[in-house]
């Protein structure tokens, strides 16, 4: 069995990878929260470094989603 050509079910492959996705999904919205929730909803806003951390894992998030998105959907796979 080949890791990409997995067609039993749901699959391995696609299992893991709406795995990453739903992880960078979670990365991103809760650190979006933390960053915006003092300016825009009313709560105290993050201490610098806090925010810069938030910020970094934020961007961390988008990678991972957009990464696990594209191979869950086989964008650019030419299948």
């Amino acid at each position: 069995m080949r890791f990409r050509n997995d067609t039993r079910g749901i699959g391995v492959a696609k299992l893991f990878f709406t795995l990453v996705t739903s992880v960078g999904l979670g990365l991103s919205m809760g650190t979006s929260f933390l960053i915006v929730r003092g300016p825009f909803l009313g709560g105290p806003s993050l201490d610098p470094f806090p925010m810069m951390a938030a910020l970094a894992v934020f961007i961390v998030g988008i990678v991972v989603l957009s990464w696990g998105s594209t191979r869950l959907f086989g964008v650019g796979t030419g299948a």
